[in-house]
């Protein structure tokens, strides 16, 4: 995931009529990563976690 790239966009009920969400248009709002995030592998999310668990757990 890189900065500014679009992740999704969000669909809401209420239009923003007082122009507090900006580059808005009616009732969709695009929501954009605010930083890069590099590419992590299942095992090392896994081995991350088991470490911490032993640190704080154990």
């Amino acid at each position: 995931m890189t900065k500014n790239q679009k992740l999704v966009t969000l669909s809401t009920t209420v239009k923003d009529s007082l122009g507090y969400l900006p580059n808005c248009t009616a009732e969709q709002i695009p929501l954009v990563a605010k930083k890069t995030v590099p590419h992590s592998s299942a095992p090392k999310v896994f081995w991350n976690h088991f470490v911490n668990f032993v640190n704080e757990k154990l």
